[in-house]
C-alpha cells in the first residue's frame, strides 16, 4: 500500500536495533576505566546485535536490506543534485547515510572483534581465549584506534542528521527512529512476514541475554600491562647485578 503523506519505514526491530546499539556502545566507552566486566558485557551486546544485523540487511523487509541501500555511482549524483535543489527521494537511507551506516557496522565488527583479541591476549578470558595470539600485535592498541575510527564515524553520523533535519525538516528523519515513519515521501510501508517477525525476535534477545550472563558471572580482570613487567625486570636485573658486585669484592 503506497502512502504520499506517510511512509512506515523503520520497523520496530531496526528501531529497537538502532538505540539498543547506542546504549551499548556509549555505555562501553564510559564502562571502560570504571568496570571492566560491563565494559566486556556491552561489548557482546553490541557485538551479537551487529552480527543479527548483517543477517537482517538480507533477510529483512524493505529498507533495511542491503540491496536497497543507494551506493552506487549513478544514486550518489542524483543525491547530490537534489541536495542543491533541496529535494529528498529516498524513504530508506540516502546514498550518504547507507555508506557511513555500512563504515559503522564493518567498524563496530571490528571493535568487537579488536576488543575479544585484547581480552585473550591480556586476560586469558572470553571467546577467542583459545585462539593463538599472533607474536608483535599489540590488541589493546588495535582496538583503541578502531574505536576512534567509530567516534568519527559518529560524528559524521550525527552531522549528516543535522544536515538532512536542516535541508528536509519535513521528512522526519530523526522522529522515525522513534515513530518509524517518515513524512513527505511516497513508498511501500514496510511489513514483516512470519520468518521476519521470529528471526527479530531472536535477534533481540539473544544479544541481551549474553549481556545478562557476561555481567553476572565472574568479573572480568586483565593482566598487569607489558610495560609494568618490562620495569619489573628491570629492577631483578639490576639487584642480581648489585649482588653480584659484591661478591666480586
Amino acid at each position: 500500500m503506497k502512502s504520499d503523506s506517510k511512509t512506515y519505514v523503520w520497523g520496530l526491530p531496526t528501531r529497537l536495533f538502532h538505540w539498543l546499539l547506542v546504549l551499548s556502545l556509549a555505555g562501553a566507552y564510559v564502562a571502560e576505566e570504571s568496570n571492566l566486566t560491563a565494559h566486556v558485557a556491552l561489548g557482546y551486546l553490541a557485538g551479537i546485535l551487529m552480527i543479527f544485523r548483517l543477517i537482517w540487511g538480507l533477510v529483512g523487509p524493505e529498507y533495511v536490506r542491503f540491496r536497497d541501500f543507494p551506493v552506487g555511482v549513478r544514486s550518489i549524483k542524483q543525491f547530490l543534485s537534489d541536495m542543491r535543489n533541496n529535494g529528498q527521494k529516498h524513504a530508506g537511507h540516502n546514498p550518504a547515510a547507507s555508506l557511513v551506516m555500512l563504515g559503522i557496522m564493518l567498524i563496530v565488527l571490528m571493535v568487537v572483534f579488536s576488543g575479544l583479541m585484547t581480552l585473550s591476549q591480556e586476560g586469558g578470558q572470553g571467546l577467542f581465549k583459545s585462539v593463538a595470539i599472533p607474536a608483535g600485535i599489540r590488541f589493546k592498541e588495535v582496538h583503541e584506534f578502531w574505536v576512534q575510527v567509530l567516534i568519527a564515524l559518529t560524528v559524521l553520523h550525527l552531522v549528516g542528521l543535522i544536515v538532512d533535519t536542516i535541508l528536509h525538516p519535513q521528512t522526519g528523519t530523526l522522529k522515525s527512529m522513534f515513530s518509524g515513519y517518515k513524512s513527505g515521501i511516497s513508498g511501500e510501508n514496510a511489513s514483516m512476514n512470519g520468518f521476519q517477525k521470529f528471526f527479530s525476535f531472536v535477534w533481540i534477545i539473544a544479544p541481551l541475554v549474553a549481556f545478562i550472563l557476561t555481567i553476572t558471572g565472574p568479573p572480568v580482570l586483565l593482566s598487569e600491562g607489558e610495560e609494568e613487567g618490562q620495569s619489573t625486570e628491570t629492577t631483578i636485573s639490576e639487584d642480581e647485578a648489585h649482588e653480584q658486585e659484591e661478591e666480586n669484592e
